[in-house]
């Protein structure tokens, strides 16, 4: 291994704060190309202009998504900070400001590999952890969209079940979205619409799936006894106010204005657990999707467990608290890159622009290591677009499960035998059932990145380094051996870049790289991908 060089030339330390923060300058080397820290912002990535003169601040700023005070460069170097800090990049010079320490550049060899694996071994490690097993082996489903175009309710919830034991479709995990609970913050089921939540549970497990259902760490009011129970000892169990400490502090979401236990505090995020435990035995129900927790949502007045905390370790506090479940879902994080977190990104909307965002999005993941990465519903998380009078593409809900079919993991959530032709159901369905025939190898590379931190995911300048594939962000490396390809664009074309080698189609054709590729009217049952032949 290189020994690790601490660059100190182009490091400029001001006397002059911004916000209360040290600036540093950090002058890019001759072709360099910067990525990491923002996982939703994977598609904006490798930086150029980034918030220019507006920095992000990773302390109370998350995009939805999973954050880590790390970034790192084509030419193998990175950024790490023990604590937040903020960053911008103007005309490719990175900027970054921080409260808390010197922020210096770390040359740790020569290529983004480089980079990446030398600081995950000295700063976020991976201990041999995992999630479930069958959250990679089988599609998932999820009755959001479903139950929010046609009621939410048990009886639609079973209906979903029913369709899905009916349609040919393989299934790990079935996913109870959001809606089943009296009111937010008490884990018990409205009995006017869910009045036998036990026979919905017992329905999943009679067809051999896992459950999951959808939790949040919000307390709404609601007249409810827990919310008054809570209320005198907020400066014990609530995240409280900046501005008045002894009140709880607000949270603004997008079901309203609530108040949430401060996970923070060892001894309350176990009692968070704990009631997730005793709610999962009571239903028998095996995992957790869990919702919000992001930074923003405290609009920066907010004090926790100990007076150094931040928004973001708010984040970082609730990933501990779920990491305890083997089968969950994260929409959002803080450095927790190591853990055993299943991340899945940000809404995605119906539309080709959107799609192409995800490719970029999931690359990034990995290179903040988020590995275990999930790209959103299928056609789709916005439950508008299924609605009538709405947009809605058949061939752009199929390409968007083309492009799933081979990343670590896929989920559906509109049903595709209710909102698709009967022809582009059965394509789906072979869609689902390749990622099924790719299950061993996908869990090597699970337990390889386990192991090594290694994404599963793998841009191309990651795995072929120096070859000028630092923009090229819409195709990914499976591991090693995969090159996967989807059609993300409406006329049906796709260019692929193969690196130098010989690989295989998915159709039995040989090419050898270095190449371009111009694929024209790619059939809509079709998935480019390319197998290296060693």
């Amino acid at each position: 291994m290189k020994k690790t060089i601490i660059s100190f030339a182009i490091i400029i330390l001001t006397s002059v704060s911004l916000f209360g923060q040290h600036r540093f300058v950090i002058k890019p080397l001759e072709g360099e190309y910067w990525w990491g820290a923002v996982l939703n912002k994977g598609f904006e990535q490798p930086f150029t202009n980034f918030f220019a003169s507006n920095p992000y601040n990773l302390g109370s700023q998350a995009s939805g998504s999973a954050t880590m005070p790390f970034l790192l460069s084509s030419k193998g170097r990175y950024i790490w900070s023990e604590r937040p800090f903020s960053f911008e990049f103007d005309e490719g010079v990175l900027i970054v400001y921080s409260n808390y320490e010197k922020i210096e550049p770390i040359t740790a060899g020569e290529t983004l590999r480089d980079a990446y694996l030398a600081a995950s071994r000295s700063h976020f490690p991976f201990d041999g952890r995992e999630p479930a097993e069958i959250m990679f082996t089988k599609p998932q489903f999820n009755n959001w969209i479903e139950s929010a175009v046609l009621g939410i309710n048990q009886k639609n919830a079973e209906d979903y079940v029913d369709g899905l034991a009916a349609s040919g479709f393989p299934c790990g995990v079935l996913e109870i979205d959001g809606g089943w609970q009296v009111y937010h913050g008490k884990r018990a089921f409205n009995l006017d619409t869910f009045p036998e939540p036990a026979r919905l549970f017992e329905k999943i497990k009679s067809y051999g799936y896992s459950s999951a259902i959808w939790v949040s760490i919000f307390l709404s009011a609601d007249s409810r006894p827990e919310y008054v129970a809570y209320k005198p000892t907020a400066q014990n169990l609530l995240v409280r106010s900046k501005t008045n400490p002894k009140e709880a502090a607000l949270v603004f979401w997008w079901n309203g204005i609530s108040v949430t236990l401060d996970l923070t505090s060892e001894p309350i995020r176990q009692k968070f657990v704990d009631e997730l435990k005793e709610f999962a035995e009571k239903y028998h129900i095996d995992g957790f999707k869990f919702d919000g927790g992001d930074p923003e949502h405290f609009r920066r007045n907010a004090v926790y467990s100990e007076p150094w905390m931040e928004d973001c370790d708010f984040t970082h506090a609730y990933n501990l608290a779920g990491e305890v479940f083997s089968i969950h879902e994260f929409r959002t994080g803080f450095k927790t890159g190591g853990h055993p977190i299943v991340i899945r990104l940000n809404d995605i909307g119906h539309s080709w622009e959107q799609l192409r965002t995800i490719i970029p999005n999931m690359n990034v993941a990995g290179l903040i290591g988020y590995p275990y990465i999930l790209g959103d519903m299928i056609g789709g998380g916005l439950n508008t677009t299924f609605l009538p009078g709405h947009f809605f593409s058949h061939k752009l809900f199929v390409r968007s499960c083309e492009l799933q079919a081979l990343m670590p993991m896929m989920q559906f959530s509109a049903a595709p035998w209710r909102v698709l032709t009967k022809e582009e159901c059965d394509i789906c369905r072979s869609f689902a059932q390749l990622h099924c025939a790719f299950s061993d190898y996908i869990m090597d590379q699970v337990h390889h990145a386990s192991a090594t931190g290694e994404p599963i995911m793998r841009s191309m300048e990651y795995q072929y380094p120096g070859c000028g594939y630092e923009t090229v962000n819409q195709q990914f490396m499976l591991g090693d051996k995969y090159l996967v390809a989807p059609v993300v664009d409406e006329d049906d074309s796709k260019t692929v870049y193969l690196p130098s080698g010989k690989w295989k189609d998915d159709l039995g054709k040989i090419f050898r790289g270095p190449r371009v590729l111009k694929l024209e009217n790619v059939p809509l049952e079709r998935l480019p991908y390319y197998e290296l032949i060693r």
